[in-house]
């Protein structure tokens, strides 16, 4: 919490602006870098060209075209990163929590380094909470990006219209549940969205665990089937199930999962267990 706090604390004074150099927005340190790189290969291009040999004075122009473009791009990145973590304005970012924020939190606000390689490549660097360096290509940072969309308004929409159907006439829903369920989890990252952040007010994963803390505890469940990662539904229905429940709960108050429905079974045989106990004690 700490950390996010000295990030909206970082855009809320950002000094740069959209007319700012693709070279300078990234610390002083990184500009004065950029700089000495890119005035080393202007003086090789001038020598070149001096020389009569324009096949080398080309390749060293192509490099810093290289380099100009790669920055520039870096730039966009960053303004989009800007963009979507809310630019320090509370409540509007567009990250999912799936995101590993990490690097970025730290790149983007100055505390990263960017390196030129042996390739003459980009290679862009950040010191982790654990001392280790972990670099990234630009290319490579918004890989794993996953932002909220529709998922939230597309599940409610579904979930009021369950109560508003709800009656006690019998009367089936006007919509399958298990198939607009599928059709809200199967577009792109929807369901890291859904398996990772609040959907009309709840964690599915809050939810799951709480549901299941018998089997965590005991290892039934293994740690590593509560990554989120676990929950794609390609492979696995636990995230169509605990959605497609909600659901149906909406529409008809007495509904139980069949988990419910054993948890149920287990009491109720439990209580007659010891009813009858009590019942040979007294005699």
């Amino acid at each position: 919490m700490a950390e996010d706090k000295q990030v909206r604390k970082y855009w809320e004074n950002l000094s740069y602006g959209k007319n700012s150099l693709s070279s300078e927005i990234h610390g002083k340190a990184n500009q004065e870098y950029i700089n000495k790189k890119v005035a080393s290969a202007v003086r090789m291009y001038d020598q070149h060209m001096a020389e009569g040999n324009k096949e080398m004075a080309g390749h060293f122009k192509e490099q810093i075209q290289k380099w100009s473009t790669q920055l520039d791009n870096l730039k966009a990145i960053k303004e989009e990163y800007a963009m979507n973590s809310g630019s320090g304005k509370s409540g509007m970012g567009t990250f999912s929590n799936y995101t590993d924020q990490s690097f970025e939190k730290k790149f983007m606000t100055e505390q990263g380094r960017i390196m030129i390689d042996e390739r003459l490549e980009f290679q862009l660097g950040v010191i982790d909470d654990e001392g280790k360096t972990v670099f990234k290509k630009p290319e490579d940072i918004t890989e794993n990006w996953v932002l909220k969309g529709r998922e939230e308004a597309d599940f409610m929409r579904l979930q009021q219209n369950a109560v508003k159907q709800r009656n006690d006439m019998g009367e089936p829903l006007d919509f399958d549940i298990d198939w607009e369920v599928s059709k809200i989890l199967e577009k792109s990252d929807s369901w890291k969205v859904m398996a990772s952040d609040k959907i009309g007010g709840r964690y599915f994963l809050n939810d799951y665990v709480e549901g299941n803390q018998e089997a965590i505890q005991s290892g039934q469940i293994p740690d590593n089937a509560l990554h989120p990662d676990s929950f794609d539904p390609s492979q696995d229905n636990r995230l169509h199930a605990y959605y497609a429940d909600r659901i149906r709960k909406s529409f008809d108050e007495n509904y139980q999962t069949p988990a419910e429905a054993r948890k149920a079974d287990e009491l109720i045989a439990r209580t007659k267990t010891q009813e009858t106990n009590t019942e040979n004690t007294q005699v």
